[in-house]
Order: C-alpha cells, then sequence, then structure tokens
C-alpha cells in the first residue's frame, strides 16, 4: 500500500473515529469543510500541511505518531515485513521472539 493519500485518510479517519466524532464536529475542530474531510479520509485528496498540524495539535499528536502507517499495512504486507525482520535477527533473538508467540497462542 503506496498511496499516501490513501494512508493519510486512513490515519485521520482512526483519529476522529477514537475521538467519536462526526465528520461535521471534526471538520468543525480542524475548520475545513466536512466534504473536504470526506475527500481526504476516502483518499481523494490530500489535507493541507495547515490542516495537518491543526489535527497533530487539536488531537496532542506527535509528528512522527501521526506519519507511522506500518501498522495499516495489508495482511500480506504484513507479514512479508514480519518474516524479512526475523530473518534478520540472530539465533537467540529468534528464540524469544518464538517464545513469545508460542505462550501468546
Amino acid at each position: 500500500m503506496n498511496d499516501y493519500k490513501e494512508l493519510i485518510g486512513k490515519k485521520i479517519k482512526e483519529i476522529r473515529k477514537k475521538s467519536n466524532l462526526t465528520q461535521a464536529d471534526f471538520s468543525e475542530i480542524i475548520s475545513i469543510e466536512p466534504s473536504s474531510l470526506s475527500n481526504i479520509e476516502t483518499g481523494k485528496s490530500f489535507p493541507s500541511i495547515q490542516t495537518v498540524l491543526r489535527i497533530i495539535e487539536k488531537f496532542k499528536i506527535e509528528p512522527q505518531d501521526f506519519f507511522d502507517f506500518d501498522y495499516l499495512k495489508n495482511e500480506k504486507e504484513l507479514e512479508s515485513d514480519i518474516i524479512q525482520r526475523i530473518k534478520k535477527l540472530s539465533y537467540e533473538k529468534k528464540q524469544i521472539i518464538y517464545s513469545v508467540i508460542k505462550h501468546v497462542f
């Protein structure tokens, strides 16, 4: 998933939903039109930098967290990333991961 418009839209929608706000309420807080928010959330358009800064400030989000999209990967991308990271680990670290996975599941 490399479409940054889509990723940013998903992130903003997630922030809005976690805040239990409608698009109308969220739009009012960040000073944009509800139709603009809808276009952003669906990946049809990018938010302005001013909009991003208002979201970061009003919802007390660290900028690096706003642009962290790793957890939004689809299942195949996520599995591939996990496998690649595990392959790079030492045997001892692989044992630790195995132990954690074994006890969780």
